[in-house]
C-alpha cells in the first residue's frame, strides 16, 4: 500500500471494451468543462468590503460555476 500521498498501487486494467460513439458522447457530456477560461479576480478588498467588491466576488463565483457546468 502506498501511503506517501502519491499514486497508489496499479491494479488490473481489465479487458478493453468497445463503446459506441453515443456512449462516448454521453460519458463526455457528464463531465465538467475546463474552467481554464475563467480569469482570476484581481481586486483589493477593503475592510469592511463594499457592496461593489462583494458583487464582483459573486459575479466571479457565478462565472466559475457556469464554466464547470456542461
Amino acid at each position: 500500500m502506498n501511503s506517501g500521498g502519491g499514486k497508489g498501487d496499479t491494479g488490473d486494467k481489465g479487458d478493453p471494451v468497445e463503446v459506441s460513439e453515443q456512449q462516448l458522447n454521453d460519458a463526455i457530456a457528464g463531465t465538467a468543462n475546463n474552467p481554464g477560461a475563467v480569469d482570476t479576480l484581481d481586486i483589493s478588498v477593503s475592510d469592511p468590503p463594499t457592496q461593489s467588491e462583494v458583487q464582483d466576488i459573486l459575479n466571479k463565483l457565478n462565472e466559475l460555476i457556469n464554466a464547470l457546468k456542461r
